[in-house]
C-alpha cells in the first residue's frame, strides 16, 4: 500500500510512475548489447520453465481456463466479491525504521477475531503479506506462524491472496549489486511458503509474488520511502523492476512446482495523468508518455517488453488494479485532479478499467482502495458506481478489496494513524487492540453489497460488435476545398472513431438531397442541397439540416457521438442532439474575416457556455479565448512531415518553364493578402519570378495585381504542392496586418520549413513568437524586399545554418502528434452511463445547453 505517510502516490507515478518508468523506452545500451537489455543491466537472463502446452498457449494468445471472466461455467475466482486487506508492508523506512504494521495495529495476534468480524460482513476473500523480510529474520518461528495463520484462515474458511514480497527484503540482499542471488534467494522463499501453506489445507490460495513492481521500483530507487535510498541515475528504477519481473517470474515457477492449478495476482496501481490545461502538443503527449508508463510491468510479465527477462503471457494472470482518489494527476504541475471538487478532467476509473481491459484481457480485481476519515463512505459509493459501470460494459472485475480493513499506523511517522479501515483501533499505541467500527462506512458497504451483488456480467466473448464514439463535425470549410487544418486532423482521428463531416449547405437547389462521399478511410461527408437561400450556416437552413442529419443518423444507427465545431454559426444545428461531450476547435478569429455574420459574436459567447472543450489553432487565440472557458488548449498549426519533407520531385509542370530565382505563396488568397506587398516584390527586380497557388476568395479576380513575372496559379490539389515548393528558392508570407490576420497562425510556415526552403514573412504575431529564429520578419515592403535578396545571396555556410534552424523547428511538432493529444483528450467522453434503480438519480445523456451528465 502507498500511503499518506509521503502525501500521495501521484508523486510516484508523477515522476513517470517510477523513476525509470520513462527509461524503459529511453534506457541508453551499448551497442553490442542493445538486443540484450538484461545483460545491458548486469542481468543473468532468465530461463523461466515452461512446458509445451505454455509455449503453444503463448503462441496462440493466452487463456484462462480457470477464469469466471471468460468462461462463465467455471468456478470464481475468488471466494467472494468483497475483500478485505490487511496492511502488510514490511520494508525499512526512509529512516532506517524496520516496520510491522500487523503488530502494531493487533491483526497478527488477533487473526480469528479479524476474520470473524469480516465473515459477518460476507468477506471471504482477504489479502496478506508474508514479509520476506520479516520471515527471514526471525527464522524456524516464521514458518511456524505462518503454519498457523494458514490453519486458521482455513478453519474459517477464508481465501487468502497472500503477497510474498510486501516492499522489504532481507538484509544482506542486494538487488542493485547481485540480482541474481537477490531473484534465487526469493525463488527458495517462495516455494518454502507455499509447502507450509499447501500443508494447512483449506481453501486454495491466489499469490501475489511482488507487491506493486512499479511502485517499489520507484520508491527504493527515487525517493526516501524505503531503505536504503538510491537517488542516483535513473537507471536504478528500471534496473530493480527488471530484478523484480526476474523475482516474480521465478516465484511462480517455485509455487507452480507445488502448486500446478496456482494463480496469481499482479497489482499495480491504475493511473490517469492530464496534460495540464492549455497545454500544446508536445505536453499532452508527454502526458500520454507519462500514463503509458503504468503498464511496463506487467508488459514485462508477459514477455511484450525486455523479453529476455523471461516473461510470456501464461505468466500474467489476474490483474489487481490499486486505486485511490489520487491517482489522477496533471502532468508537469502534478497538481491533482481532486476527486472531492468533482474535477472535470478527471476520467472514471470504468474508463481506466475497461482500458486495462482492452489491453490484456486478463480477469481484474480492485486489489486495493479506500479513502481516510470522513470521506470513506463517499469513496465507497464513487468507487461502487463505477464497478457498475464496468459491469455495464462487460470489463470483468472479479472482486473488490476495502484496503486496509483494520486502520494502519503512517510508514515515516509512526505515531500518526490514517484512519482508513473499516475498523479503527484508536488506542492501539496504548495496547489497547480494540475494533471501533466505523459505522457510516459499515453502511454504505451493506447497501452496495446488495445493489452489486445482483448485477451479474454478461459473457465479455459473447459479443462481436462494440459501439464506438462518432465525432459529428460542423464546418463552414468544405473538405474539398483547400486541405488543412481540419482535414489533417479529423483523417487523424479518424483511425480511433469514425468522422461525419458536416460541411455548411449549397443554398438555392432545385430539391433538398443529400451528397455523402468518404473522402479517406473513416470520413463521411455530408453535404446538404437546399431550396432556401442564404450564406453559410444561415437560420433559414437550420430546420430541414436537422431533419436531414437526425434522418441519416438514425439510418445509419449512431447513438454515441461527440459534437465538434469549427464554427458557432453551426450551433442551431445541435439544438436536438444529445452528445457524450463538445468541441470547440478555434482555428481562426472568424468574426474578423470579411462578410462575417453579424450574429456570429453572440453565438460564439453561447458555444462558450455549452462545450467542454476548446482547442485553439495558434498562441494568440488561445491568449484571446482562454479567459472565455475552463478548459482551453493550445494546438497551434503543424506538419505533414512525410508530405512536404519529399526529396528528389520534379519541378511541377506549369512552373518549369519559369527562370529562376521564383518566390512561391501558396493558400487562400482574399482579404488577409498584402496584394500590395505581392506587386512591390514584383517590381522590385523583374528578374524574381513571383508564384501564386490558391483559390481567389471573397475577392474580385480584377483587383490582383498583373506583372509579366507575377503568376496566379489558381487552387491546386494538396498532393501537387510538394511540386511546387521543390521548383521555389524562397517562399513567401506576405500578410496584411489587419483584424482578419491578428490570430492566425499560418500552416504553411512549418510546411515551407519541412520542404527545407527559406521563408520571409510580415509581422504575424504567431509567426513572430514560435519562428523569429529561422523565419526573417519584414516590417515594410522594402524590408521584405531586403530580406528576399539577403537570402538569395547566401553562402554555403549560411544555407546549412538556416538547414539544421528549420529541421530543430519542424521536428517539434506533427500532425499525428497533435491528433493523438487531442485524442486523449478526448477518450474523457467514451464513457457509458449507467443507472441503478431507487439508489440513484437518473443520469440522461448530455443535452446540448446542459453541464456534461455525471457517470451514475
Amino acid at each position: 500500500m502507498w500511503q499518506g505517510a509521503f502525501r500521495s502516490f501521484d508523486s510516484c507515478i508523477r515522476a513517470r510512475l517510477v523513476s525509470t518508468a520513462q527509461c524503459g523506452s529511453r534506457l541508453s545500451l551499448p551497442p553490442d548489447q542493445g538486443a540484450h537489455p538484461a545483460r545491458a543491466l548486469g542481468l543473468r537472463p532468465y530461463r523461466p520453465q515452461m512446458s509445451r502446452a505454455d509455449r503453444r498457449e503463448d503462441q496462440t494468445g493466452y487463456v484462462h481456463k480457470l477464469s469466471s471472466a471468460t468462461d462463465p461455467q467455471a468456478p470464481a475466482l475468488f471466494r467472494s466479491f468483497w475483500m478485505g486487506g490487511f496492511e502488510g508492508a514490511d520494508h525499512v523506512n526512509g529512516f532506517g525504521i524496520p516496520l510491522d504494521i500487523n503488530a502494531r495495529n493487533g491483526h497478527a495476534d488477533r487473526l480469528s477475531e479479524d476474520y470473524r468480524a469480516l465473515g459477518r460482513f460476507d468477506m471471504r476473500t482477504v489479502r496478506e503479506s508474508i514479509g520476506w523480510r520479516l520471515t527471514t529474520e526471525r527464522g524456524d518461528a516464521a514458518w511456524v506462524r505462518i503454519g498457523e495463520h494458514a490453519r486458521i484462515a482455513a478453519a474459517h474458511g477464508v481465501q487468502v491472496i497472500w503477497s510474498l514480497m510486501h516492499y522489504g527484503w532481507p538484509t544482506g540482499l542486494d538487488p542493485f549489486l547481485d540480482p541474481d542471488a537477490f531473484v534465487d534467494a526469493f525463488g527458495v522463499h517462495c516455494r518454502r511458503v507455499a509447502q507450509v501453506i499447501g500443508a494447512a489445507g483449506g481453501i486454495a490460495p491466489v499469490w501475489q509474488p511482488v507487491n506493486e513492481i512499479s511502485f517499489l521500483a520507484w520508491a527504493a530507487s527515487s525517493t526516501g520511502l524505503i531503505h536504503p535510498h538510491l537517488p542516483s541515475e535513473p537507471e536504478n528504477g528500471f534496473r530493480l523492476k527488471c530484478v523484480l519481473v526476474r523475482a516474480a517470474l521465478r516465484a511462480m515457477d517455485e509455487i507452480r512446482a507445488v502448486q500446478p492449478a496456482a494463480r496469481f495476482v499482479h497489482t499495480d496501481p491504475l493511473v490517469h495523468i492530464e496534460p495540464p490545461r492549455g497545454a500544446g502538443p508536445s505536453a499532452c503527449a508527454a502526458a500520454a508518455a507519462a500514463h503509458e508508463h503504468q503498464f511496463q510491468a506487467w508488459d514485462m510479465l508477459a514477455g511484450r517488453q525486455v523479453p529476455e527477462l523471461g516473461g510470456a503471457a501464461h505468466y500474467l494472470d489476474i490483474l489487481g488494479i490499486n486505486y485511490y482518489h489520487n491517482n489522477q494527476w496533471e502532468d508537469g504541475s502534478h497538481s491533482r485532479l481532486h476527486w472531492h471538487l468533482n474535477d472535470t478532467r478527471r476520467r472514471p476509473f470504468a474508463d481506466l478499467a475497461e482500458g486495462l481491459w482492452k489491453r490484456f484481457r486478463r480477469p481484474m480485481c480492485i486489489a486495493e482502495t479506500g479513502h481516510v476519515g470522513e470521506g470513506r463512505d463517499a469513496w465507497l459509493d464513487h468507487i461502487a458506481t463505477e464497478v457498475l459501470a464496468c459491469r455495464a460494459r462487460d470489463v470483468p472485475i472479479a472482486g473488490l478489496c476495502l484496503y486496509p480493513v483494520i486502520d494502519r499506523p503512517d510508514w515515516q511517522t509512526a505515531d500518526h494513524w490514517h484512519h482508513s479501515g473499516l475498523w479503527d483501533v484508536p488506542n492501539a499505541d496504548q495496547g489497547d487492540f480494540t475494533r471501533h467500527l466505523c459505522v457510516p462506512y459499515a453502511e454504505r458497504l451493506r447497501h452496495w453489497q446488495r445493489i452489486v451483488d445482483q448485477v451479474s456480467f454478461s459473457h465479455p466473448f459473447s459479443k462481436t460488435t462494440t459501439t464506438m464514439t462518432h465525432l459529428i463535425v460542423f464546418s463552414h470549410l468544405r473538405w474539398d476545398f483547400v486541405y488543412q487544418r481540419p482535414q489533417h486532423l479529423l483523417s487523424r482521428l479518424a483511425a480511433t472513431r469514425p468522422v461525419v463531416f458536416v460541411e455548411e449547405p449549397i443554398p438555392g437547389a432545385a430539391e433538398t438531397r443529400l451528397e455523402t462521399y468518404q473522402p479517406c478511410s473513416g470520413v463521411t461527408v455530408l453535404r446538404m442541397h437546399l431550396p432556401t437561400h442564404g450564406a453559410g450556416f444561415h437560420d433559414a437552413h437550420m430546420a430541414a439540416m436537422r431533419d436531414m442529419l437526425q434522418a441519416w443518423m438514425t439510418q445509419q444507427a449512431i447513438e454515441e457521438y461527440v459534437v465538434w465545431l469549427y464554427t458557432p454559426m453551426a450551433l442551431p444545428l445541435a439544438e436536438r442532439l444529445e452528445p457524450r461531450g463538445m468541441v470547440y476547435d478555434c482555428m481562426d478569429e472568424l468574426a474578423a474575416f470579411d462578410f462575417a455574420p453579424p450574429e456570429l459574436i453572440a453565438r460564439e459567447n453561447a458555444l462558450f457556455d455549452t462545450v467542454d472543450l476548446v482547442f485553439t489553432g495558434g498562441r494568440s487565440l488561445y491568449e484571446s479565448k482562454r479567459s472565455r472557458h475552463e478548459d482551453v488548449h493550445c494546438f497551434p498549426s503543424s506538419v505533414d512531415h512525410a508530405h512536404f519533407g519529399q526529396t528528389g520531385l520534379a519541378d511541377h509542370a506549369d512552373q518549369s518553364a519559369l527562370p529562376r530565382p521564383r518566390l512561391g505563396y501558396y493558400g487562400v488568397i482574399d482579404e488577409r493578402l498584402d496584394l500590395d506587398l505581392v506587386a512591390a516584390l514584383a517590381d522590385a527586380h523583374a528578374d524574381w519570378q513571383i508564384v501564386m497557388v490558391g483559390p481567389v476568395v471573397k475577392i474580385a479576380q480584377e483587383s490582383l495585381p498583373r506583372r509579366a513575372n507575377l503568376h496566379w496559379m489558381g487552387q491546386r490539389r494538396y498532393d501537387e504542392l510538394p511540386s511546387f515548393l521543390a521548383g521555389w528558392d524562397i517562399c513567401l508570407m506576405p500578410f496584411a496586418l489587419n483584424a482578419s490576420t491578428r490570430f492566425i497562425s499560418p500552416t504553411k510556415t512549418l510546411e515551407y520549413l519541412a520542404a527545407g526552403k527559406p521563408v520571409v514573412s510580415t509581422a504575424i504575431r504567431d509567426v513572430v513568437l514560435q519562428y523569429a529564429r529561422v523565419v526573417p520578419i519584414a516590417a515594410d515592403a522594402a524590408a521584405f524586399v531586403s530580406a528576399c535578396e539577403a537570402i538569395l545571396a547566401w553562402s554555403p555556410q549560411d544555407a546549412a545554418r538556416f538547414a539544421r534552424d528549420a529541421a530543430e523547428a519542424v521536428s517539434a511538432t506533427s500532425w499525428d502528434r497533435t491528433a493523438g493529444a487531442m485524442q486523449t483528450l478526448l477518450e474523457r467522453f467514451d464513457e457509458r452511463i449507467i443507472q441503478v434503480e431507487d439508489d440513484m438519480a437518473p443520469s440522461p445523456s448530455r443535452a446540448v445547453g446542459t453541464a456534461p451528465a455525471a457517470v451514475a
